[in-house]
């Protein structure tokens, strides 16, 4: 009996030490869903979420905001993501049509995203802006 509790006791130990992602991929994962169904949706506000706090310049203009409200998401592809330079910093590039709800007409863009991961937070944020059209 006692041999058979310690050998319950390691296993539980030894898959709890490789079993499943770390908190940060799954975070990650987390985070590029969330963002990339507000972008889908085109919900453009909620998107802004993502941003890294107290970068001013990645906010987009009360105008740049209202021109991209003007165009809906028809499709919104991913690459798989790149490790960037440093060990908090990935990579993904995403092509994504758009068609202006006013005139029908379809502009495709290919975004370049760069994410990093605030430790103070334990978040991923958007450090290169929303899509620019």
């Amino acid at each position: 009996m006692k041999r058979i509790l310690v050998s319950v006791i390691i296993l539980s130990l030894f898959l709890s030490s490789c079993g499943g992602k770390s908190t940060k991929k799954r975070n990650l994962d987390n985070t590029l869903y969330k963002y990339a169904s507000f972008i889908r949706w085109s919900d453009f506000d909620a998107a802004l979420r993502y941003l890294e706090p107290g970068k001013e310049d990645l906010q987009p203009s009360s105008f740049e905001l209202e021109k991209l409200k003007q165009f809906k998401v028809s499709r919104y592809t991913e690459a798989p993501i790149t490790p960037g330079k440093e060990e908090n910093i990935i990579l993904q590039s995403v092509e994504i049509q758009f068609y202006n709800i006013h005139n029908n007409h379809i502009k495709t863009i290919l975004d370049h995203q760069t994410w990093e991961y605030n430790e103070g937070l334990k978040q991923w944020f958007l450090t290169s802006g929303i899509p620019q059209l």
